[in-house]
């Protein structure tokens, strides 16, 4: 097996890995009547002080502003956010929890995040900072050939 071949393995393998790790947080959504999207925009709203644009929930996760658009609709209709007039861009509105959806993303985000450390504790630490380490790097590497 030449270098190029070893290489097309490890992408494959990484591919395979990187379907579970994204299937783990599909159905943990779906156990929670919800998808891993808008676990992630709650994730980003939550963390957000005192509060999130539109934008910066795309920019954050990398998602395409219709989609952003989607799932913040989905949780205005459920009462869980309000969007309001940004004064400094018109265009870009703030995104804010309501108590009923503060609540809700507590309560949901403190789920998920008790299932990965469960998860990254069963892990020694030198492979958790090795875990972190590698997809840094990955993921500049990745950035540099894209630019190309």
């Amino acid at each position: 097996m030449n270098e190029k071949d070893k290489i097309i393995e490890q992408i494959n393998i990484y591919y395979e890995f990187w379907f579970r790790v994204n299937d783990v947080y599909r159905v943990w959504a779906q156990n929670h009547n919800t998808n891993e999207t808008t676990v992630f925009v709650l994730y980003v709203i939550n963390t957000s002080t005192p509060y999130c644009t539109q934008i910066e929930i795309g920019n954050k996760l990398l998602l395409p502003k219709q989609t952003v658009s989607l799932v913040l609709s989905g949780l205005e209709k459920k009462g869980f956010i309000f969007r309001e007039s940004n004064p400094k861009d018109r265009r870009n509105k703030i995104v804010k929890l309501t108590e009923e959806g503060a609540q809700y993303a507590n309560c949901i985000l403190e789920e998920l995040r008790s299932m990965e450390i469960e998860a990254f504790a069963s892990i020694p630490q030198e492979q958790r900072m090795a875990i972190s380490e590698t997809f840094s790097l990955l993921a500049g590497s990745l950035d540099k050939s894209l630019l190309k």
